[in-house]
């Protein structure tokens, strides 16, 4: 936590805005510029949890404390520990202290004013629960687009990878970590956020991937609820096999056994792990990753999970048993997906001389028995056998079945679990329910950014709409006409909801209605968006995944999709 031993001079003062929480103490920002050139404020490196260090690892976060000094929130603070698998060079960076969170307005609050306070949106990044950060100079999630718009943007890192999400799946470490710290950022903005200029009782929550599964998870925890009032849910939800069906206390027996940890007792495996280096815990995935898949992210291993043994828990039962049960903070919702969803995993075939497309083609059942996330089941290899004769041929080469393969991931991955949740919120939220489908093909786009040739066209891949609403500091801004158009619809949209909970946009002539129950319809967004009242264009394929598994039981279907 960086602090200012001597205030700044009387002309500093002028430019460096400040802000007083009474309960926490002075704190000095710094004024950046958007992507028109509007200047606004921005208070970065907060802190809203004690470091999770030592003692405290493993353990549910505890509140920061004040601090008496003036607090420098001028600069980014650190990225939490994790494994970047991204990157050609993997590597392991960031620290354990890293619970900060970053506020930006275009006003503060100010004594006299009659300025209404500003409705707040608080983002929750993704990166598979293993890598990510709130960050924008360093990482993906730079306001510049977004402090465009009248509105108060927060941001945040919390836990991840095995610091995050381990669990011994018994009281000593039921796990969610992670959950648990966005849930402690979410009471914090709530708490404070009036001081910033911005409306402690319209807040909206949103994230993509992990992001978006998360978000879905404080839409389902009793942990979060008068945290927000609406929520927004990107490309992931608490339904999705890879967010909530790992083993995750398998993965963290294996763990122990790699850093030479007993087992034999929860206490002593966690006593050992907690003089363990958090570099040498994250750094498991380098033992127990596929290479290269999906750039290194299968197994996802430590995951949220249901974590019955808490007294009171974060995550009490299935999503779909808690929505049924209407046991879950009812707000109004938007809930999408992009078009080629799997694109960011089928698109790691292609990476260092193919090596993935061979090892696929060595022994694709295993494969994806890790794609479809079954690779700890029993019956793991004939599920998978019962995916490959579905989707794929055989008698064909793979290199000429790249479309079927991405198919899979995202029917699987995300195209099966949206749809049900939208379906099943439509029937028991007593508010609104929008449901999206992102089918832009923009100037940036993930596969292109990790090397991938750009003659190979992937679609409209996984995360591709964030490079519209975020600004990153390794980018250049947006330029295509059709990406201002598409970044402009996307922000009308998204901030129209977070101020009354009405999306619209001066781009889209259609009213986007919600879905009803037995109504599905969806917005269409792209460069000419356009209002579908129809089930998605993918739903035919997903009764598949029903038929699969009745009552855990294998169930072949031959019927053609």
């Amino acid at each position: 936590m960086a602090i200012l031993s001597n205030f700044s001079s009387a002309g500093e003062q002028q430019q460096q805005p400040v802000v007083d929480i009474p309960t926490l103490g002075r704190l000095v920002g710094s004024q950046l510029s958007s992507a028109s050139g509007r200047k606004f404020h921005a208070f970065r490196a907060i802190p809203y949890a004690l470091p999770p260090v030592g003692d405290l690892r493993f353990k549910d976060p505890i509140p920061a404390k004040t601090w008496d000094e003036v607090l420098d929130a001028s600069r980014e603070g650190p990225i939490c520990t994790q494994f970047n698998s991204i990157m050609a060079d993997v590597f392991v960076h960031g620290q354990e202290d890293c619970l900060y969170l970053n506020v930006y307005t275009p006003q503060l609050k100010t004594a006299g004013s009659d300025r209404h306070l500003l409705p707040v949106m608080v983002w929750i990044h993704g990166g598979a629960f293993y890598m990510g950060s709130g960050n924008g100079e360093n990482d993906r999630f730079g306001p510049g687009y977004i402090l465009d718009r009248d509105v108060v943007l927060v941001t945040f890192n919390y836990r991840l990878g095995p610091l995050g999400f381990l669990s011994t799946e018994d009281v000593d470490a039921p796990g969610n970590y992670g959950l648990l710290d966005q849930s402690l950022a979410l009471r914090w903005v709530s708490d404070h956020v009036g001081h910033f200029g911005g409306d402690p009782n319209s807040i909206t929550i949103f994230g993509e991937s992990a992001g978006g599964a998360s978000v879905d998870f404080h839409v389902l925890s009793p942990y979060s609820k008068g945290f927000f009032h609406r929520a927004i849910i990107q490309s992931g939800t608490a339904k999705c096999p890879w967010v909530l069906d790992t083993p995750v206390g398998e993965y963290t027996k294996i763990l122990a056994e790699h850093l030479d940890c007993p087992t034999a007792t929860s206490g002593e495996l966690l006593q050992c792990l907690r003089t363990r280096s958090a570099e040498d815990i994250v750094g498991i995935r380098r033992n127990i990753a596929l290479p290269e898949l999906g750039f290194g992210m299968f197994p996802m291993a430590f995951v949220p999970r249901i974590d019955r043994e808490r007294k009171l828990p974060f995550v009490p039962a299935r999503p779909e048993k808690l929505i049924m049960e209407k046991k879950f903070n009812q707000v109004p919702l938007i809930l999408g997906v992009v078009r080629n969803e799997g694109a960011l995993v089928s698109s790691s075939f292609f990476l260092s001389g193919n090596r993935v497309m061979q090892a696929f083609k060595d022994d694709p059942i295993r494969t994806l028995s890790f794609l479809i996330n079954m690779e700890k089941r029993p019956d793991g290899l004939e599920m998978a056998q019962l995916v490959h004769d579905r989707y794929l041929d055989k008698q064909q080469n793979y290199e000429d079945q790249m479309e079927q393969i991405e198919q899979i991931i995202s029917d699987y991955g995300l195209f099966k679990c949206t749809d049900d949740s939208v379906n099943l919120f439509s029937q028991f939220n007593d508010y609104p329910t929008f449901y999206y489908f992102y089918t832009h093909r923009g100037q940036f786009s993930f596969p292109q950014l990790v090397g991938i040739k750009p003659e190979m066209d992937f679609g409209v891949c996984h995360a591709d709409e964030l490079f519209l609403m975020f600004t990153a500091g390794y980018l250049p801004l947006i330029s295509t006409p059709d990406d201002v158009k598409v970044s402009e619809t996307l922000l009308d949209l998204w901030t129209s909801f977070a101020k009354d909970g009405a999306p619209r946009s001066q781009h889209v002539d259609d009213q986007w209605l919600p879905v009803e129950q037995g109504k599905m319809r969806y917005l269409n967004i792209n460069s000419q968006p356009t209002f579908v009242n129809d089930k998605m264009p993918f739903e035919r394929r997903l009764a598949f995944w029903d038929r699969m598994k009745v009552q855990n039981r294998l169930l072949p279907a031959k019927d053609e999709f």
